[in-house]
């Protein structure tokens, strides 16, 4: 795959691929651990300001008297600036409407906290994720080959690839997730808190894997988290799809860091 860019952000930065991406979030993830290593202190601390785009803008941008959270979102910034694009630009023209959709107006600095909310939801869930009876993993639409018409189909519960196309990186993901038995779904219908109860009822722990833009993936985590489900995720490489660019356009995911997550085969 080709280096892309996306409307907001590329996980390619500078680079031909998006690994350096990872190594750059890794490093600036532990680094924020040193002064205090729990992980959920720290995500309930984004949480708790994430929506506040006003002060995260001023802090962000102050030169004296940060506070914690300025000097978060300024480390942030000198680490991982480099896969942001033009946030500035696209959030001036966008439209009335667009401009009440919480995703499509994700700020600067709320992307930064959110690649640091995933990375540290991955640390916590990973082993739970690993030990759930029920695994289902959602994977987006937009990641199919735009070449080839898609013949995935429905089971009840929501799409599944059928492997119609070797280019296409709904087929090769599925393919790792089934072999660790991780049921893959294309997601366009699911109801997962229909899901959820249902694993429930059968007396089975259940966790989800997904893969989705930024602010989509950090959206569907935090569902997860409401209701208890582990779940753990990898952001597209960049966000290309008709809501954010008008049209769709081919994509990526990073499978190595999928693997990394995933682990050996049982």
């Amino acid at each position: 795959m080709q280096k892309i860019a996306g409307k907001t952000y590329t996980l390619y930065g500078n680079s031909e691929v998006s690994d350096y991406f990872y190594t750059a979030l890794d490093e600036v993830t532990t680094s924020i651990l040193i002064d205090n290593p729990n992980k959920v202190d720290w995500i309930d601390f984004i949480r708790k300001n994430s929506g506040r785009k006003r002060t995260l803008r001023r802090q962000s941008n102050a030169k004296t008297d940060r506070s914690h959270l300025g000097n978060i979102l300024q480390l942030m910034e000198k680490s991982l600036s480099k896969y942001i694009t033009d946030i500035d630009a696209h959030l001036k023209n966008l439209s009335f409407a667009d401009k009440c959709d919480s995703t499509l107006t994700t700020s600067r600095e709320q992307y930064m906290l959110y690649m640091l909310e995933i990375e540290l939801v991955n640390r916590i869930n990973k082993e739970n994720f690993k030990s759930a009876e029920s695994k289902f993993a959602f994977l987006p639409h937009c990641l199919h080959d735009l070449d080839k018409d898609c013949l995935s189909a429905s089971d009840g519960t929501d799409y599944v690839c059928k492997s119609c196309s070797k280019n296409c990186s709904i087929n090769s993901v599925s393919k790792l997730l089934n072999l660790r038995n991780i049921k893959a779904y294309i997601w366009r219908e699911a109801d997962l808190k229909k899901i959820f109860r249902l694993a429930r009822s059968n007396g089975q722990s259940i966790a989800v894997f997904g893969v989705a833009c930024i602010p989509e993936l950090v959206n569907g985590l935090r569902l997860c988290a409401k209701y208890n489900v582990p779940a753990i995720g990898v952001p597209l490489d960049a966000n290309r799809c008709v809501r954010w660019m008008g049209d769709f356009y081919p994509n990526s995911v990073n499978e190595k860091k999928i693997l990394s997550l995933l682990g050996s085969i049982d």
